[in-house]
């Protein structure tokens, strides 16, 4: 994978245009990627008892603001490897920072990736080459947590036949993350919801409904995370809640409802971070 000197100058701009500066860079870096592709496997776990999911993992190790300078430094490495397989990466900190508009990239900003950096590369999600006088190399790892090479999933279901592409079936993450500003917008638990919303629909346009226990044991998220992550997500429109009335036995004379999720993909890639709404719950 080349590695360019020039790659995401920004010049003497402020952070925000400097970090849509970087991600303009970074979408024509990954081919005009209209997406990242997140395998299911990041996201969701198959059964309560199975180990965190990587998406869980990311959020909770270290814990505070680390988990969402790793989640958002790992998914936008799956964006700019949208249709490769075993990437590498030689870009140095402060343009990751500057593309996750970071404060302070070249200084605070930086130590924040190196340090997401650092433990990526401890729990298997990348694997760092140090080179001397020169920024690591980052070998992308697999999204599923396996510590194997990482395939872009989209290759790799076309090289088997239907019945071996289960683990290989992902989500769109749409590119209006980075490039609409949201990448530094949203919190860590925010993408985290937007991610798992994306996995309950399964590509299908429909409304979701997201009880605690679903949070719990599928993917491992906390209750605390679940309420933050919508609610941030409604706030600035990129999800309509509805208040849906839940089926009573014969004869109830009490009746309840329950918030239902609608998602609209293409708000990412159109609006911009700054249209607000009071929150739903």
């Amino acid at each position: 994978m080349e590695s360019s000197a020039d790659f995401w100058q920004t010049g003497n701009q402020n952070e925000l245009a400097e970090q849509r500066i970087a991600a303009r860079k970074a979408k024509d870096r990954a081919g005009g990627a209209r997406s990242a592709a997140v395998r299911y496997r990041f996201i969701a776990r198959k059964a309560p008892e199975e180990d965190a999911p990587p998406l869980a993992r990311l959020l909770r190790g270290g814990g505070g603001k680390g988990g969402a300078a790793r989640l958002k430094l790992y998914l936008s490495m799956l964006w700019l490897s949208r249709n490769e397989d075993a990437p590498r990466f030689e870009y140095p900190a402060h343009q990751w920072a500057r593309l996750l508009g970071f404060d302070n990239p070249d200084a605070a900003g930086a130590r924040r990736v190196q340090q997401a950096l650092r433990w990526l590369d401890d729990e298997a999600f990348v694997r760092l080459q140090h080179r001397q006088g020169a920024p690591s190399a980052i070998h992308l790892l697999s999204d599923a947590g396996t510590g194997r090479p990482y395939q872009a999933p989209g290759l790799a279901m076309k090289r088997l036949p239907k019945g071996q592409r289960e683990e290989h079936l992902y989500v769109q993450l749409p590119a209006g993350l980075w490039t609409m500003g949201w990448i530094a917008e949203l919190s860590g638990a925010a993408i985290a919801m937007y991610l798992v919303l994306l996995h309950e629909r399964r590509g299908e346009e429909k409304a979701v409904w997201l009880s605690p226990r679903i949070g719990r044991e599928r993917y491992d998220l906390s209750d605390e995370t679940r309420r933050k992550g919508l609610n941030e997500l409604a706030q600035h429109r990129l999800v309509s809640v509805r208040r849906r009335p839940v089926h009573q036995g014969l004869f109830e004379d009490h009746f309840r409802s329950r918030n239902v999720y609608e998602l609209d993909t293409e708000d990412l890639d159109r609006n911009e971070p700054g249209l607000e709404q009071n929150p739903y719950f």
